[in-house]
């Protein structure tokens, strides 16, 4: 696997805007695959008994307060 490039993207889910850095590598079998790093960051947490994502809504506001 060789990578040449990132860029620093937006993403959302559930309509809340979140930005990282992501690696571009070519052939890859998903659209992006979402890291640790930017799962810590946002306070992301998966909830496999339910299926589900959790996102801390707190964090993500004030993340992104600190930015602008």
């Amino acid at each position: 696997m060789k990578i040449e490039e990132a860029i620093r993207a937006d993403f959302y889910f559930n309509e809340i805007r979140m930005s990282d850095e992501f690696m571009v590598v070519p052939g890859l079998s998903e659209e992006a695959i979402i890291g640790v790093t930017t799962m810590q960051k946002w306070r992301i947490k998966l909830d496999f008994e339910n299926d589900t994502v959790i996102i801390d809504l707190k964090i993500n506001k004030f993340i992104l307060k600190e930015f602008k």
